[in-house]
């Protein structure tokens, strides 16, 4: 799951300079629990808790937690608090939802499905869940950019950067010691509404 919740904050913050981290295994085996290999016992070998703090070319910094070892919990999937505001992020793994941004006193303000397509829900899970699912965003927009001559948003530099800051995680966590990373890239375009609509074969209507 860390590529999306890394890949959000780049595209939001722009790159990472470094990253601390502690990780561990919560239990040393597990058991599978679907697929061909359905009850089999396996043993852990690698972490599945870390909390990590990254620190942003931009000057930002991130704590992250991420772990398979808890049954259940209440955090929200991703807040960040700004000088003028906090502002809450919808799950990455669906690449929409429903944002809000806090400015300190009342209520916060919610950016509603007019404000931008992604907000609209257009998916329902088997158990009656509905969520905005907009995964093929990406993809889309790659399609796009190779027919407009421009860059897409999902870059090569983008996806190694990523994977460098979470091995640049994993090594932390096991050395006990800041990791300055090794890679870089440009803090991809944002997305505004008019540019999303344009990715949309049908406009999207809200539930």
């Amino acid at each position: 799951m860390g590529p999306y919740y890394v890949t959000n904050l780049v595209q939001m913050l722009g790159p990472v300079a470094g990253v601390m981290a502690m990780a561990k295994a919560g239990f040393a085996t597990r058991t599978i629990a679907n697929g061909p290999r359905n009850g089999e016992v396996i043993r852990v070998e690698t972490p599945t808790d870390v909390h990590a703090i990254l620190e942003f070319r931009s000057g930002a910094t991130v704590t992250l937690g991420a772990s398979w070892d808890v049954w259940a919990h209440r955090h929200p999937n991703m807040d960040l608090y700004g000088e003028t505001a906090s502002v809450y992020v919808p799950d990455p793994n669906f690449f929409g939802g429903t944002v809000e941004i806090h400015r300190g006193s009342g209520e916060p303000e919610i950016l509603t499905p007019d404000a931008h397509p992604f907000g609209v829900v257009n998916f329902t899970f088997p158990d009656g869940r509905r969520f905005a699912n907009w995964r093929g965003a990406g993809l889309a927009d790659m399609v796009a950019a190779l027919r407009e001559g421009r860059a897409h948003r999902c870059s090569l530099d983008l996806a190694v950067h990523v994977v460098d800051v979470l091995t640049g995680i994993l090594r932390a966590g096991e050395e006990r010691r800041f990791i300055a990373m090794s890679t870089t890239c440009e803090r991809p375009a944002p997305l505004p509404p008019e540019a999303a609509r344009a990715l949309v074969v049908q406009e999207p209507v809200a539930a």
